[in-house]
């Protein structure tokens, strides 16, 4: 590797940078930090193959902003031509992931190649980025929705949602996959009366299991729907109330005939593997359970 400083005209963006989307008010504040201190961290790029070029590796904000700045040359990190195609998909997401909030549809399309290119299970990905497995599985859960509410999804770390659709609300909206009429219902009551995650989950589960009643579901605002619904607020709000060893028994054995009339024929092959997903996430729950059982039991 070497420290060179390389016009920006012989440098060009990567097709497969994980980042899609780019704020022009960062991208602009990002440049007038330039204007004044110049770029404090290097890009790095490799060198085009028969052309008098480079193409970025990690960098491709400052490289953009430097651009809007009138920067004629900028300091890059000049590295021989990148033959692990993985390796620079993941170095790219770290950036991604370190620097500046990456919009989770571009996060998870960018999981999916590396996936690929890796041949690699959930657990794998998820070690060489440094996040739990269970990330990367929601990350994915996101490329199952329509892509007009996937492409709707923001990073709300540790803020308010405030009436955007953030990475909890969706895998609740996954539930409705199966009517996108009522899904996309759904999105705009979150937007216009600015519902949390636990409350769009609530509302789900409550259009699931009330077919006959959704446009008064739709329609009452959170505080009037237990009336709507004829159920005490702990009811809706709580999870499934297993009072009794025997309920349990009752709602493991429904879950179970649901998985049973799973015919593997009907899955198209495109589908496949985000099913054997979801069934091996299913397995892990059931294992832990088991688990804890057994511990008690044997505590007992």
């Amino acid at each position: 590797m070497e420290l060179r400083f390389i016009e920006v005209s012989r440098i060009v963006p990567d097709e497969d940078q994980p980042r899609r989307a780019i704020d022009d008010t960062a991208l602009t504040a990002l440049a007038d930090s330039i204007k004044q201190h110049g770029i404090l961290n290097p890009i790095t790029v490799i060198p085009l193959n028969g052309v008098d070029g480079f193409r970025i590796v990690t960098g491709e904000r400052r490289w953009r902003a430097s651009q809007m700045a009138g920067m004629e040359a900028i300091p890059c990190i000049v590295r021989e031509e990148e033959n692990d195609a993985a390796g620079k998909t993941t170095e790219q997401l770290i950036e991604n992931l370190q620097r500046e909030d990456l919009a989770p549809l571009d996060k998870a399309q960018a999981i999916r190649m590396l996936k690929e290119r890796l041949n690699a299970t959930n657990r794998e990905v998820g070690q060489r980025l440094g996040v739990s497995e269970r990330t990367i599985g929601y990350l994915l859960d996101l490329l199952d929705l329509p892509e007009t509410i996937a492409e709707q999804v923001v990073s709300s770390p540790n803020r308010p949602a405030d009436g955007n659709i953030t990475e909890k609300h969706a895998r609740f909206l996954r539930q409705l996959n199966d009517e996108p009429e009522l899904q996309s219902s759904l999105v705009e009551k979150i937007r216009e009366e600015k519902l949390s995650a636990d409350d769009t989950g609530r509302i789900a589960r409550a259009l699931k299991t009330n077919p006959d009643r959704r446009e008064d579901i739709l329609s009452a605002s959170l505080e009037a729907l237990p009336t709507v619904l004829d159920i005490s607020g702990d009811t809706l709000n709580g999870p499934p109330p297993f009072s009794t060893g025997r309920a349990f028994v009752g709602y493991l054995e429904k879950a179970l005939g649901t998985i049973g009339e799973i015919k593997v024929e009907s899955v198209s092959g495109a589908e496949l593997e985000t099913v054997e997903t979801a069934a091996i996430r299913v397995k892990e729950a059931i294992d832990r359970l088991i688990g804890e059982l057994r511990a008690a039991r044997n505590a007992g």
